[in-house]
């Protein structure tokens, strides 16, 4: 008589085991990638607030903030020199791959140059909301005037906007705006990856 008992895998448990490791792949890769953007935004995060500090620390001394350019800022350390890699020029790159301007702005009054703004361009809609409600402080001890956000616009409009007074985070009827921002208002403002959200600082 012929034995014809096999010791082998069938072929429903082979697909079996391979769909297992698929299932266990998709959750490892949106686990890293979960776990990614956080890195991206703690570091972000960590790179704002070193630029304001020095920044608000170098200007100390100063009637305003009237010659800050990004050669200031590189010539003066006052970003890490990673944001600069890779940018050409004394341009600079922030951790979503977007560009970051730093320019003056106004605190009180048109063309006053007291307050100098951080703008990063191309922020995810993740990203865009825990930056934009993230609790950075307000008064002497952050500096911290607004928080805003744009979508799809050019920098040089959103500065327009916050220098004219329009836009929605406009604090020009005199009232304190809120900051951090609050969630609804960041969801809303917040959409798709080409966001840009900027910070003013005194």
């Amino acid at each position: 008589m012929t034995n014809n008992n096999q010791s082998g895998r069938s072929m429903i448990e082979m697909l079996g085991v391979l769909a297992i490791i698929g299932v266990l792949s998709v959750g490892g890769i949106a686990g890293y990638s979960k776990a990614m953007m956080k890195f991206k935004i703690n570091k972000t995060i960590d790179q704002i607030s070193q630029i304001a500090q020095n920044t608000r620390t170098l200007y100390t001394r100063q009637k305003n903030y009237g010659s800050l350019s990004g050669k200031v800022v590189y010539k003066a350390n006052l970003a890490p020199r990673e944001m600069f890699e890779g940018s050409g020029s004394y341009g600079m790159t922030n951790a979503f791959g977007g560009e970051v301007i730093i320019e003056t702005g106004d605190r009180n009054a048109y063309g006053d140059k007291k307050a100098f703004v951080i703008g990063l361009a191309s922020v995810p809609e993740e990203a865009c909301i825990e930056l934009a409600t993230q609790d950075w402080g307000d008064g002497d001890s952050s500096g911290l005037i607004v928080v805003a956000v744009s979508y799809g616009a050019s920098y040089a409009a959103r500065i327009y906007q916050e220098n004219s007074c329009h836009g929605s985070y406009s604090d020009c009827d005199g009232s304190k705006p809120i900051i951090p921002m609050s969630i609804d208002t960041a969801v809303n403002l917040c959409s798709g990856n080409d966001n840009t959200v900027s910070f003013k600082f005194y």
